[in-house]
């Protein structure tokens, strides 16, 4: 797909659309990596199939349930990579324009997805699963769902509007 440049009206309007798609999805009982990346994909702005959510399955939980990593937040780095991420990490001629393409300060692959976590890690305060839900003992409290659901709205909607930027 052709990369097309989005105001900064449209990519909050996307990113609140995403984040509704996302909320949706949770409750429906999605796990937190595939309802930000459902939907993200759901704006039909990449040529990713929906099935592409698979990869994303195992990341709910804390990766895989062990409380780690939030799959909310693993999988917003997704959403920013369908966008920005390297389709052919040998495009570049040299290994120094492919590092440059990685670490660039103004356009590289790394700076773009770590100003995503320190947003993230910004609007809810931890990246581990762990720590999110530690307040709410119960698993399944309705407490801890509305919890994670407003995460899971929220990393949806913080990717997407960095996956917009160029």
């Amino acid at each position: 797909m052709e990369k097309k440049h989005y105001t900064p009206e449209e990519r909050a309007a996307l990113a609140e659309k995403a984040a509704a798609n996302a909320g949706e999805h949770f409750r429906h009982g999605l796990n937190c990596s595939e309802c930000v990346l459902k939907g993200f994909l759901e704006l039909g702005l990449t040529d990713y199939p929906p099935e592409t959510v698979a990869l994303v399955s195992g990341m709910g939980g804390g990766m895989g349930g062990t409380g780690h990593l939030c799959g909310a937040v693993n999988a917003g780095m997704l959403v920013i990579s369908s966008m920005h991420g390297r389709r052919d990490p040998y495009a570049k001629a040299t290994m120094e324009e492919r590092i440059d393409e990685l670490y660039h300060p103004e356009t590289g692959i790394y700076p773009r997805h770590a100003a995503y976590v320190r947003a993230v890690l910004g609007a809810i305060g931890s990246l581990d699963c762990r720590d999110l839900c530690a307040p709410y003992a119960d698993h399944n409290s309705p407490e801890r769902k509305r919890n994670c659901k407003k995460i899971v709205m929220t990393c949806a909607r913080i990717a997407t509007e960095m996956a917009l930027r160029d």
